[in-house]
């Protein structure tokens, strides 16, 4: 199954990735070297923009994850507080899951991986455990450590589902409520990552020669080389401020 701790690209999405890095590198080795060798140099490093990209992708993922596995549970516990047995819970609860979402859905695929392994025998607390540790969530972890004790102490399973549903919850309405307020200020950041690329084109374009005296000699491309770098830093402190804050 897959492990939510790592990102895996799918062929398309490596297609897409590989012509976006693509042009960044034609437009750095152009903007701040003009120079095929530049070009060449400089092409080793599609593997880091896929890994800066793979990081970004997978908090969505992981986002969406936590949403729809709010939804399961909360399945669960209608199921539960129906009268069904614990494990026949968890398949109604799929069924639920593949009407609000389709058979595509990450938790609609956990949980076909779930009843598959149920019909072998396989215990439930077994599976979820190995959900939890896939899932490298805490919210997972949390529900998953619980819903054992309880199982174990006959415990009020509907009323401790529906606790951690409704924390859940409040913790995805939190976070949706500061990715709203976040919103312009990440929009601000991301046109100040683009600002410099932005004036370099424009005096390329509308300058030609402007910068030949900083193409083909080694003072040029040093200096090139430092802007380049403080270039890449601005950028990755800005996004790495804004994943801290997100995270709060």
């Amino acid at each position: 199954m897959r492990d939510y701790r790592n990102y895996h690209y799918s062929p398309r999405e490596r297609m897409r990735y590989f012509l976006e890095a693509a042009v960044w590198i034609a437009l750095v080795s152009e903007l701040f070297y003009h120079s095929w060798l530049a070009l060449c140099l400089l092409i080793p490093f599609y593997p880091v923009y896929l890994k800066i990209r793979a990081r970004r992708l997978l908090q969505q993922q992981k986002q969406e994850l936590c949403i729809q596995f709010k939804e399961t549970i909360l399945a669960v516990a209608a199921a539960l507080n129906a009268g069904y047995s614990v494990e026949n819970a968890w398949r109604e609860a799929h069924g639920e899951m593949v009407r609000m979402y389709g058979t595509d859905a990450l938790m609609v695929q956990e949980l076909q991986h779930i009843l598959a392994h149920l019909a072998l025998n396989v215990p439930l607390e077994q599976l979820l455990g190995d959900f939890a540790e896939r899932s490298d969530m805490e919210d997972v972890n949390s529900f998953c450590q619980v819903f054992f004790f309880a199982k174990r102490s006959g415990g009020d399973f509907i009323g401790i589902i529906r606790k951690t549903a409704v924390r859940i919850g409040e913790k995805i309405d939190l976070q949706r409520q500061l990715q709203a307020d976040l919103a312009a200020r990440r929009l601000e950041s991301r046109v100040m990552n683009l600002m410099p690329m932005g004036i370099l084109l424009y005096l390329k374009v509308t300058s030609p020669g402007y910068f030949d005296v900083l193409y083909g000699n080694v003072a040029g491309v040093c200096v090139m080389s430092v802007c380049l770098a403080v270039y890449l830093a601005a950028y990755a402190l800005s996004e790495r401020m804004m994943e801290q804050i997100m995270q709060i």
